[in-house]
């Protein structure tokens, strides 16, 4: 995959990731990205939901997200992820700061 036309200088924001994964994971019934580099777009949180990773083990659901953002991946330094199926969503969004669901 490409990166995405609104990044310039390879850059990736919040907004420029979310699109690419909504894009690029079929299914995708959530997608909440946070940037916690500070502003640089260098390191994010990702809580994905998709019917996608159901009887997919947890190593195979990263290892999905991270080939999806191939592109992305060479100006993020840090990425972590929660990727869940609607069912796992399901039992623990009620756990997730409400500011996350805003």
């Amino acid at each position: 995959p490409r990166l995405m036309a609104d990044q310039k200088d390879g850059a990736v924001t919040k907004e420029s990731l979310s699109k690419a994964l909504a894009e690029r994971i079929e299914g995708l019934e959530q997608c909440i990205v946070v940037d916690t580099s500070g502003g640089c777009g260098s390191a994010f949180e990702l809580y994905l939901v998709s019917k996608t990773f159901e009887g997919v083990a947890l190593l195979e659901r990263h290892r999905l997200v991270q080939k999806v953002l191939e592109a992305e991946m060479k100006n993020i330094h840090a990425l972590t992820m929660k990727t869940w199926t609607p069912a796992q969503w399901d039992k623990k969004k009620s756990k997730l700061p409400k500011e996350l669901l805003e």
